[in-house]
């Protein structure tokens, strides 16, 4: 039998690699918009808010009446009613704007001198300024990898001067609400559900804003719908608690008896049971909100649910992403804002550079939309109401130093994330325009 020859090292080498061996080709990257190549999106973004079209009727008809105020006419009351059944309370109370409400849930809850406001470092400024305005001091606690407050966090900032907890459900998200009402259970603290960016939310089957002691919620112009660029509204079962709103939003008066007089005798009473406020919504205003919640459901929160979804399972998966916007079936997100947590480490330009390029493409990308609260002016040097800066030099505070704050998650979230708009006038070709986008420049931009 013949025995095969050999073949040398070299030979074998030679024989084992292909004849057309070519060393492979780098991925092709696109020419970025802000470089001068083509946008992925070229056109704007639909136009939000966009109203009910059947609601110039009814705004002009409350025009003709010349009943345009809350104790003139019956709109108000009617969307109080509304807002109330479709959140699931007992009470619903109409303020001028968001930060109406939060100022309204604090002073009714009695909180005022001498105490203190747990508040998550991380939201708009009226998340906190609420504490000032009802004459209390607020202290920051850091957020989660969520954006939301750190229930973890929480026990540690309490003192025997702590009152109350505001939660914001921040971006749509709604809060780990099960360990923060534990908490507040055992230092026996109110729990006020900022959720002026939370409607429809919810946390184990129940909306936010109906968890706590009291819900507040605003109708901005930017909010999941507006009463006309302005308005809010104040929600909780507790009768009593809800009177005391109704006092401390119209002038002290005591609403009772006037509502029980006006049903008799249609008489104006003028009683002033305590110091309030007018943080009244006008007729107007409520009008727009019954339009607007008449299609909220089915329409605007369907789609934002719709968009949100295919945003994030656009962008699931992707290397850069290092945390997801939370959207559970025991947390369900009502998609107002959706943020994506880049893993920074990765891109070879800052995060500003890298939005920036997003935003170039055409897409409805945005970074973090505050600083962390404890770091502007107002908290850092204590400047409150009057020459005595009231309430940061009431006698009845001890001294809050809050350039000594150091939220850690907050400051590093704020320089790490990517946000877009989930507004329901969007279409999935714009969530599939924003993912383009991403892609694209995170192709270009990471190491």
């Amino acid at each position: 039998m013949a025995t095969a020859k050999k073949k040398c090292c070299k030979c074998a080498k030679k024989a084992a690699a292909p004849k057309c061996a070519k060393k492979a080709a780098a991925p092709k990257v696109e020419k970025l918009a802000i470089d001068g190549g083509k946008k992925v999106w070229a056109k704007p973004f639909p136009a939000w808010p966009q109203f009910n079209p059947k609601t110039g009727k009814k705004v002009l008809d409350i025009l003709n009446s010349g009943k345009v105020n809350y104790w003139t006419g019956p709109i108000g009351m009617q969307f109080e009613a509304a807002w109330a059944k479709w959140l699931g309370v007992k009470n619903a109370i109409s303020v001028s704007n968001g930060t109406a409400a939060l100022h309204v849930a604090l002073t009714a809850l009695g909180i005022g001198s001498g105490d203190e406001v747990i508040c998550t470092s991380y939201s708009f400024i009226a998340s906190s300024f609420c504490a000032l305005q009802a004459g209390a001091l607020p202290v920051f606690v850091d957020v989660g990898t969520d954006h939301l407050i750190d229930p973890a966090k929480i026990e540690a900032a309490i003192t025997k001067r702590t009152k109350a907890i505001v939660v914001v459900h921040l971006y749509g998200i709604v809060a780990d609400m099960d360990p923060i009402l534990k908490i507040a259970k055992k230092h026996k603290l109110a729990v006020v559900e900022d959720c002026a960016q939370c409607f429809g939310g919810k946390y184990k089957g129940k909306k936010a804003g109906t968890i706590g002691t009291v819900g507040c919620f605003s109708f901005c112009q930017s909010k999941h719908f507006t009463t006309g660029g302005e308005g809010g509204m104040v929600c909780c079962n507790d009768d009593d608690l809800a009177w005391e709103c109704r006092s401390v939003r119209d002038h002290g008066y005591d609403v009772r008896a006037k509502l029980n007089l006006l049903k008799m005798e249609g008489k104006q009473l003028y009683i002033h049971r305590r110091v309030g406020y007018n943080f009244r919504m006008t007729e107007i205003q409520s009008a727009i909100g019954l339009g607007e919640l008449e299609r909220f459901d089915k329409w605007n929160l369907a789609q934002r649910k719709k968009l949100g979804k295919a945003l994030m399972k656009g962008l699931k998966g992707h290397p850069l992403i290092k945390y997801m916007p939370v959207d559970t079936k025991e947390r369900e997100n009502c998609f107002w804002l959706l943020p994506f947590v880049v893993d920074t480490s990765k891109l070879k330009c800052s995060m500003k550079e890298f939005i920036a390029a997003v935003q170039a493409e055409g897409a409805c990308a945005y970074s973090v939309l505050w600083p962390e609260m404890y770091k502007e002016e107002a908290f850092a040097k204590r400047k409150g109401f009057g020459e005595r800066s009231y309430p940061f030099n009431d006698p009845a505070h001890r001294k809050i130093d809050y350039t000594k704050f150091n939220c850690k998650m907050a400051n590093s979230l704020a320089d790490s994330t990517i946000s877009f708009w989930t507004h329901p006038t969007y279409t999935l070709e714009h969530m599939e325009a924003d993912v383009k986008a991403f892609k694209k420049v995170a192709a270009a931009m990471m190491k």
